[in-house]
């Protein structure tokens, strides 16, 4: 399981925007909604939660480009862990799916 340091420009980042532009991989597109059941129209929904808990920048495993993580409220009111990384100001998203209990109840908090 991955993990997260948080860093603080990473809130503010996701708060101050009034829209974001999305890029998304055509592999991710159809590893989240296959995988997990999660549509990009849900997902992108989880970047205007007012709520959204930014989990900050993965550090574990390592990868080559930043990796940031949040916990965020759909549209559904589902909560989604997303993975997503930022390119050229875009929001490009890694992989995301349904928090598991423990996500579920951080985010509650």
């Amino acid at each position: 399981m991955a993990k997260f340091k948080y860093i603080e420009w990473l809130l503010e980042f996701l708060l101050s925007s009034s829209g974001f532009l999305f890029e998304w991989d055509e592999g991710n597109i159809e590893k989240s909604e296959k995988k997990h059941g999660v549509s990009t129209t849900i997902v992108e929904s989880a970047f205007e939660d007012i709520n959204i808990l930014a989990l900050g920048e993965q550090y574990q495993p390592k990868c080559e480009e930043d990796r940031y993580g949040i916990l965020a409220k759909t549209f559904t009111s589902e909560v989604l862990f997303v993975c997503f990384t930022i390119r050229e100001g875009k929001i490009r998203p890694i992989s995301a799916r349904l928090a598991n209990k423990k996500e579920r109840s951080i985010y509650d908090e």
